[in-house]
């Protein structure tokens, strides 16, 4: 049976639906049996799909950028 451990290292491929079907086994049955980890794949499955749903970061094109976007932030604008 899969530990709590076993399972945070599984999660990724569990949500992506690519575990080898004994191991998927595994998965739902140590979920049906711990509350713990069932939250931490049902908060991992929001995350992603909140990560997923806005359009990609993008990062500023200079340093100069950086510097003026972190002094408007200290100045609190």
């Amino acid at each position: 049976m899969l530990k709590c451990r076993d399972l945070s290292e599984l999660v990724t491929p569990y949500l992506e639906g690519t575990l080898p079907p004994s191991t998927r086994f595994a998965a739902r049955l140590h979920l049906f049996l711990c509350a713990a980890c069932r939250r931490y794949v049902e908060q991992m499955r929001r995350t992603i799909h909140f990560l997923g749903s806005g359009p990609p970061p993008t990062a500023p094109e200079d340093e100069n950028k950086i510097i003026d976007l972190l002094d408007s932030s200290r100045r609190g604008e």
